[in-house]
């Protein structure tokens, strides 16, 4: 399976399994890492997705750039919190057909400010 069609099982987790990756093949020691949280495990990242996905209202893929094994790809997302449409970078990286790191990259302040008013 190629990196691309790797990515791409990623990317429908986000977007048509509300977050569930157990068919996304990532690394057992997946590393991670985000501007509100990273992970260096597939069991932390699959958890966190599994409770974020439902509040992902839309995802789109606007564009990739695929490099050997590294995919990095432009993705406008939304949340059912109060905060405006997100654009972010995405960088993904696939060795032995699984998924070993990740870095995802964008302006967080919004998101934060929504989470913390979320647990007050």
């Amino acid at each position: 399976m190629s990196a691309r069609q790797i990515v791409k099982r990623y990317y429908d987790a986000w977007q048509r399994k509300t977050g569930d990756f157990s068919d996304v093949p990532l690394a057992d020691d997946f590393q991670y890492k985000g501007p509100v949280a990273s992970f260096d495990s597939a069991a932390g990242f699959r958890g966190m997705a599994a409770e974020a996905g439902p509040l992902v209202t839309r995802f789109d893929v606007r564009y990739q750039f695929i490099d050997g094994s590294r995919v990095c790809s432009i993705v406008d997302w939304e949340m059912a919190l109060p905060v405006p449409p997100m654009t972010s970078a995405e960088i993904l990286e696939v060795e032995n057909g699984r998924i070993v790191r990740g870095e995802l990259i964008y302006d967080a302040e919004p998101l934060r400010a929504a989470i913390a008013q979320q647990t007050r």
